[in-house]
């Protein structure tokens, strides 16, 4: 049999040798690592050393906080404004309200509390020069006063109550919303009275007694702004907020009975917290009788406000006119879409107690 040639001597050499090299490359490696762990503070020679546990963490996004915005605590008040405002004549706010670039009549975000959420449309600025789009009415408001109503929802029901006060530095009216099984809500509005009627200073969304968005009228300066959104619209003569114009509506129709007439109008500039604002016309229906659970009501005010864009809110209203025109029923109904809100009175009014 024939043999294979061996290899010549020292053959395999240059393999060893490639290795070892990659042997003690890796040794080296290694080495520096170790030395490099011991010289960090705490390693794993030093006493009581110990590796850091893994931490977990919930971030949670905050909005920029605003001058008593969102999540601030309701003040209780003293007189009802603490500190008034500078308070501008109507006649200045008329013209701020020709000379300046804000929005008059844009569409709303969403209609509160009580309406469905919409989206916003462009907004289009006031042409200088132009009145505000909206008439300004005489005014008689009604007396303090504590209305006690049921709330409807499709099967569910709750309570509510609205709760009017005035005296010589402003006024405070809030409305307050109790549904079995859920935190209470509500919303409050404090402000001044002037020769339009009620003037807004900040209308703010509650729960549980506290501050979640606001609407603020910024009367020396004569623009509406908001705690959330970043938008500011002209202040002009006679605007209202969300909860204001309960109240402002009987005091027009209590001021001129003629404004009650069926096939008239009742023009509102209405803002909310939202950052919505725009003009409600409340089309005066006729009159209607009433079984409410507080009683009959023989010859109600029947008014009603359209809505004016896709996802807004129809507002209807019923005024008694043997309880100084205030509202004893208000339905609002979401077009298209949810169930119709219904408050109806449920006890004659009282008048409304001094708040601590």
């Amino acid at each position: 049999m024939r043999s294979l040639p061996r290899p010549p001597p020292g053959a395999g050499l240059p393999a060893l040798a490639r290795l070892g090299a990659w042997l003690l490359l890796a040794l080296a490696v290694l080495l520096a690592h170790l030395l490099l762990l011991h010289a960090l503070p705490g390693g794993p020679d030093r006493p009581g050393a110990a590796a850091p546990p893994l931490q977990l963490r919930w971030i949670v996004a905050e909005l920029p906080a605003s001058p008593g915005g969102a999540d601030a605590a309701v003040p209780q008040p003293g007189p009802l404004l603490a500190t008034a405002p500078a308070v501008v004549p109507s006649a200045a706010l008329r013209s701020r309200a020709r000379a300046s670039g804000a929005v008059v009549a844009p569409a709303a975000d969403d209609a509160s509390a009580a309406a469905a959420p919409g989206a916003a449309a462009g907004a289009a600025p006031a042409e200088p020069g132009a009145e505000p789009p909206w008439p300004v009415y005489a005014t008689r408001l009604p007396d303090p006063a504590l209305l006690h109503y049921k709330l409807q929802r499709g099967g569910r029901e709750g309570l509510a109550r609205l709760q009017w006060q005035r005296d010589d530095s402003g006024y405070l009216l809030q409305l307050d919303t109790e549904w079995p099984g859920q935190p209470g809500s509500g919303a409050a509005s404090r402000g001044l009275v002037d020769a339009d009627g009620l003037a807004p200073v900040r209308q703010a969304q509650l729960r549980r007694s506290r501050e979640v968005r606001a609407v603020n009228f910024q009367r020396a300066a004569g623009i509406i702004s908001f705690s959330g959104p970043q938008r500011v619209y002209a202040l002009g003569p006679g605007a209202q907020d969300r909860v204001s114009w309960l109240i402002q509506l009987p005091a027009i129709v209590a001021a001129d009975e003629s404004r009650a007439r069926l096939g008239g109008e009742i023009a509102l500039f209405v803002a909310g917290p939202s950052g919505d604002a725009e003009v409600w016309r409340f089309a005066v229906e006729g009159r209607e009788h009433l079984t409410l659970p507080a009683g009959e009501v023989a010859d109600a005010l029947y008014l009603r406000r359209e809505p004016t864009r896709p996802y807004d809110t129809r507002v209807e209203v019923w005024l008694d006119p043997a309880r100084a025109h205030l509202p004893v029923r208000v339905r609002y109904t979401p077009v298209p879409g949810d169930e119709p809100l219904l408050l109806e009175l449920t006890r004659p009014a009282g008048a409304s107690p001094v708040l601590p």
